[in-house]
């Protein structure tokens, strides 16, 4: 499995965007970034959910959340399975397939993942 790493933290994140705090939170609560939090309660942001020298979110990443995990009920296990191979995507991981441009074979995919997880 491909590695979270390495992560932004809320400064560096905004210093690399030219964000405030308060726009990043923001994008965390509709949903367009993925936000994880340490167990010391530090918020981390894993670098492969942005495309281009922006900072903008893959394309579609916020379809992809939504369908994966609607209550961001664990947005550890969320980042894994954004950065995992699937062999469904052609072993590429969802991630690169935003990249690619497959956004509705990831929202799919992340679909189907999603039933199998919901309580």
């Amino acid at each position: 499995m491909d590695s979270l790493d390495p992560f932004y933290d809320t400064t560096s994140l905004g210093r690399w965007k030219g964000i405030r705090r308060e726009s990043i939170d923001e994008q965390v609560r509709r949903g367009d970034v993925l936000c994880v939090t340490t167990s010391d309660g530090h918020r981390l942001y894993p670098s492969f959910q942005f495309d281009g020298p922006d900072g903008a979110a893959l394309p579609g990443l916020a379809r992809v959340l939504a369908a994966l995990d609607p209550h961001r009920v664990d947005p550890w296990g969320d980042a894994f399975w954004v950065r995992a191979s699937r062999p469904e995507l052609g072993d590429r991981s969802p991630a690169q397939a935003l990249r690619d441009g497959d956004a509705d074979d990831v929202v799919a995919l992340a679909r189907q993942a999603g039933a199998l997880l919901a309580p």
